[in-house]
């Protein structure tokens, strides 16, 4: 084993999400669309339930997204432009999408589903997002969909 091995696995581990990423890949091997930026959502969302919150949460959100640039970056050297495999700006982008959202059942289904939305119809934030440098071109999309989706959650749960 060689360090350039430890390091590519590693970077594969965290940009796959413990190799969530790469689960649909195997099972429908010629579509974009497979499923991995769901898995992905599910396991940033299913953390959400023992996360901290209050400002440790903002704390972590941010170390979430340092990494999944970094990671996504390095990866997307290892696989392919913009891969369905890499699923960390997934967990990134729910994590920005709870920032201040009361932890409840009603509250969090209503923050995965909207996420979901929009992350799968990206508008014109998604073509802006491919042509920013390095991870950011992998990262930035769900971030905005995290940001709108929180600001609709805020709406919507204030009824």
């Amino acid at each position: 084993m060689t360090f350039e091995w430890i390091r590519r696995w590693t970077v594969l581990c965290l940009a796959t999400v413990g190799f969530v990423g790469w689960a649909p890949f195997h099972l429908v091997p010629f579509r974009k669309f497979k499923g991995g930026g769901f898995l992905g959502t599910l396991v940033g969302w299913g953390l959400l339930w023992v996360l901290p919150t209050g400002p440790w949460f903002v704390f972590l959100t941010l170390g979430m997204i340092a990494l999944a640039v970094v990671v996504s970056d390095m990866a997307e050297r290892s696989l392919t432009h913009d891969d369905p495999r890499i699923v960390i700006d997934e967990v990134a982008g729910v994590w920005v999408a709870a920032i201040g959202i009361t932890r409840d059942p009603v509250s969090l289904i209503v923050v995965f589903i909207a996420f979901r939305f929009f992350d799968m119809f990206k508008g014109p934030w998604g073509k802006a997002a491919t042509r920013l440098p390095k991870g950011w071109n992998i990262v930035a999309d769900d971030l905005v969909a995290g940001v709108l989706t929180n600001v609709l959650a805020r709406l919507l749960l204030r009824f």
